[in-house]
């Protein structure tokens, strides 16, 4: 019996510990969703070479402010060049691979956007777009950086481009198609761009875009699926914008998502129906073609756009909900084309839409595989899995450029507030941001735009505030890349350049003489030689005096004569008369730099016994700052401090120069070993 209860408690104490194991496994998992982190690129761009946005650095810094009240670490920046934008974003994928497999990941472009031979790019601000080939080479492809951020083990990624406008690149060349292309998000990825694949949003000249506007808002709201954030950020706009630009979103993020929660004391949310709800509902069920429309625009499907026309062909929205219908199918069958990538896709593809906006994509496609631009008349058509377009599509596609606004189309109604509810107060007019401190920044709203009650759901790990931060102004930081940006070498605007390039002429080192050496006379001369000029008759003595204006150099007579009467002096007697010569060769021919004239006297410096003034009108020049009194031939030293340049270039050349500048009935002579005229 003992037994028994021994093997009962046993077995009781063995089931006890594995059920603490399991709750500490629950709990463990419960915890590690709970360190949920997240993690925001937002870039702006707007200071282009060859035009200038009013929105996008705005909308940047907008985003930012609302991304840091959901609980992201926001890394932000304004106006990058390529290079600098690159680096970025390798930073960042860095930081995101380092979160771990429960990260959440944003990221937001402001700018210009184009698409080109099927893939879209983001245009850096230093970007000289003239011609279409010069778009892969300037400008940074989306995919460069989504590809390597899907492979990431992240949970959520959700890459935003707000860039589809009317751009002023490419003028030359071949045309490229308007707005961006339609692509499909992979596994654990949403994309959303400002306007519909293959169309342009309107300008607008306000403090902020329509769609950052609406994407703040939706977010301040709290408590939105990630769906819903999206079909109500179209609504808006489309309202904002009187149906000018639709914004389009993809998404194929399993599980929901929610960017904030309403706190428990928070007011009570407006009633409006999801976005699920709305997917298995056929037109005909909505009692007007106001709230038809409506969910035409927050469905965003050609089945849904389909089932409008079909219902309300003459209504004044029709026309509208037409182009949109046009365009995404010439986008899909497109889009079929690129992942196709073959002659007969391509082929297909002009015989369906000769003047399509991606004719001259299919062009550049053709001319890459080596295919003619025309197949064969008998070639297999590819099946693009969409029915092809009927005639009166033809006329919203045929042109590069696909825009909906214009006086071709009916303004669009009011959403219903079933599906929108009415736009807060702080959201109608936001005042415009006060500037950014420094270059980089972005600029940031002056009071926050998301409310108290908002705040980021509870699974999310929030950094805390740094002391004395203002609630809803956490700074954003700068990537590493653009904080290196005013290290030294760098120029403002070209980050990464050097601000001078080597072998600038400032930077060119002046000729190395050895200007206070040994008093030899005769091996300093050596140097002389290259400098000095052809013409003149007392080069040497002129030049020290004058190194600006070089006069011309000596015969090469008179030099030997020169260094003769220098023996006298210690050190210099035995030697001088043959280096003389060999300096007085080199001499001879007139070299053109005049610059070395300096080394002269530093060479001649031994030579310190001041010469006479000669009577010829060169020698004066030289000795007038040596020697005040012309006549005499004082043989001082102090003479020649005052002016060393001068003085020191005397000794050599003065004998050389009087011995053919004495006037006529004198004779050269020496007194006290020096030459002069008697």
């Amino acid at each position: 019996m003992r037994k028994f209860q021994r093997v009962t408690l046993s077995r009781r104490m063995t089931l006890s510990w594995l059920v603490a194991v399991i709750l500490a496994l629950t709990l463990g998992q419960r915890v590690a969703h709970a360190a949920e982190m997240r993690f925001a690129l937002v870039i702006g761009d707007d200071e282009y070479k060859s035009a200038k946005l009013t929105t996008p650095a705005n909308d940047a810094g907008l985003v930012a402010d609302a991304l840091t009240a959901a609980g992201f670490t926001v890394t932000g920046a304004r106006n990058l060049d390529q290079a600098t934008l690159r680096e970025s974003f390798r930073e960042f994928l860095g930081q995101v691979a380092a979160a771990g497999p429960d990260a959440v990941v944003v990221v937001y472009l402001a700018g210009f956007g184009v698409q080109f031979a099927g893939e879209n790019y983001f245009v850096p601000v230093d970007a000289d777009l003239a011609r279409d080939v010069d778009v892969p080479l300037q400008a940074v492809r989306v995919s460069d950086f989504a590809q390597p951020l899907a492979a990431l083990p992240g949970r959520v990624k959700i890459v935003i481009v707000d860039a589809a406008r009317q751009n002023p690149f490419a003028r030359g060349g071949e045309p490229l198609a308007s707005g961006l292309a339609l692509v499909d998000p992979v596994p654990g990825m949403a994309i959303a761009f400002n306007a519909a694949p293959g169309t342009v949003g309107p300008d607008e000249p306000g403090s902020y875009g329509a769609f950052a506007t609406a994407l703040t808002e939706m977010v301040a709201a709290g408590g939105l699926a990630l769906d819903d954030v999206f079909a109500r950020v179209r609504l808006r706009v489309s309202e904002v914008t009187n149906g000018g630009e639709v914004p389009w979103y993809a998404s194929q993020i399993d599980g929901p998502f929610f960017f904030t929660e309403r706190a428990a004391d928070a007011p009570p949310p407006p009633d409006v129906a999801p976005i699920a709800d709305l997917r298995d509902k056929p037109m005909r069920s909505y009692s007007s073609v106001d709230d038809a429309y409506a969910a035409a625009i927050a469905l965003d499907s050609m089945d849904g756009y389909e089932q409008f026309l079909a219902l309300y062909p003459a209504s004044p929205f029709a026309r509208r909900i037409a182009a949109m219908l046009a365009v995404r199918r010439e986008e899909i069958i497109w889009r079929h084309c690129v992942f196709n990538n073959t002659p007969p896709a391509y082929w297909s593809y002009l015989r369906r839409y000769p003047k399509g906006p991606h004719a001259w994509d299919a062009r550049r496609r053709l001319g890459m595989l080596g295919a003619p631009f025309e197949g064969p008349p008998d070639f297999a058509a590819f099946d693009f899995g969409v029915p092809p377009p009927p005639p009166e599509e033809m006329g919203f596609v045929d042109r590069p450029v696909v825009m909906f606004w214009g006086p071709d189309y009916e303004p669009p109604p009011p959403p219903p507030v079933f599906f929108l509810p009415p736009r807060p107060r702080e959201f109608v007019a936001l005042p415009p941001p006060p500037p950014p401190r420094e270059r980089f920044f972005l600029p940031r709203p002056g009071a926050a735009v998301v409310p108290a009650f908002v705040r980021p759901p509870r699974t999310v790990a929030v950094q805390p505030a740094s002391p004395g931060a203002i609630p809803g102004h956490t700074p954003v930081a700068l990537p590493g890349a653009v904080q290196s940006h005013g290290a030294p070498g760098t120029r403002p605007g070209n980050v990464g350049l050097p601000a001078a390039l080597p072998g600038h002429p400032g930077a060119a080192p002046p000729p190395p003489p050895p200007s206070p050496p040994q008093p030899t006379a005769a091996v300093k001369p050596a140097p002389l030689p290259p400098p000095p000029h052809s013409s003149g008759p007392a080069p040497a003595t002129i030049k020290p005096a004058t190194p600006p204006p070089p006069p011309a150099p000596p015969p090469a007579a008179p030099a030997p004569a020169t260094i003769k009467p220098a023996t006298p002096p210690p050190a210099a007697s035995p030697p001088p008369a043959a280096p003389a010569p060999a300096t007085i060769k080199p001499a001879t021919p007139p070299p053109p730099p005049a610059a070395p004239a300096a080394p002269a006297p530093a060479t001649i410096k031994p030579a310190t016994p001041p010469p006479p003034p000669p009577p010829h009108p060169a020698a004066p020049a030289a000795v007038k700052p040596a020697t005040p009194p012309p006549p005499p031939p004082p043989p001082h030293p102090p003479a020649p401090a005052p002016t060393p340049a001068a003085a020191k270039p005397p000794p050599p050349p003065p004998p050389a120069a009087a011995k053919p500048a004495c006037p006529p009935g004198k004779t050269l002579a020496e007194a006290n070993g020096h030459p002069t005229c008697k």
